[in-house]
C-alpha cells in the first residue's frame, strides 16, 4: 500500500475555522463564542493530559497559540473558587479555574448554558474532521471540568 490518498487523509482544521464553526452550530455570536473556546484552552492547556493535548493542538492550526495566548490566561478566583482550589486538590484547582473562567466569560453573553453548546459544537466540529474525539479526550482528562464547561 502507498498510503493515504487525499480523500483518506484527516482534514485539517484552524482554530479560527473551528471558532466560527462552533459559534455558528451553537447560535452564539463569533467574538464570545470564539473568547471562550480560547479561554477553555487556556484552561485545558494548564490542566489536561499531555498526551491529549498534543493530539489536539497537532490537529487544529492555532490552537496551542490561542491556548497560550493573553486572551486564555488564568481568570482571577474570587473567595470560592479560592475554597475550592485549596480543598479539591489538583482536580479542585481546575473546577475552581473553570468557575473564574465562567465569571469572566459572563459579560460576554457565555455562562454554563452556552458552554453546554459551544463545546459540543467545537468537538463534532474537531471529530469530523480528525475521527476522534480529540477536544472531548483533553476535557474528560480534567476531572471535575466537563460538567461546568459542556464536555466530557
Amino acid at each position: 500500500m502507498i498510503g493515504p490518498t487525499p480523500s483518506d487523509a484527516p482534514m485539517r482544521l484552524s482554530f479560527e475555522s473551528l471558532s466560527d464553526a462552533a459559534a455558528a452550530d451553537s447560535g452564539l455570536a463569533r467574538e464570545p463564542a470564539r473568547a471562550a473556546l480560547t479561554a477553555a484552552l487556556g484552561l485545558l492547556d494548564r490542566h489536561a493530559a499531555r498526551e491529549s493535548l498534543v493530539a489536539l493542538f497537532d490537529a487544529v492550526d492555532g490552537a496551542e497559540a490561542a491556548a497560550r495566548s493573553e486572551a486564555a490566561a488564568r481568570p482571577r478566583r474570587g473567595l470560592f473558587g479560592g475554597l475550592i482550589a485549596g480543598a479539591g486538590g489538583l482536580s479542585g484547582k481546575a473546577v475552581a479555574e473553570a468557575m473564574g473562567l465562567l465569571e469572566q466569560l459572563e459579560p460576554l453573553g457565555i455562562g454554563k448554558p452556552e458552554m453546554k453548546r459551544l463545546l459540543p459544537a467545537a468537538r463534532d466540529r474537531v471529530s469530523a474532521a480528525t475521527g476522534r474525539d480529540l477536544l472531548g479526550d483533553a476535557v474528560r482528562s480534567v476531572p471535575g471540568v466537563g460538567p461546568l464547561l459542556g464536555g466530557g
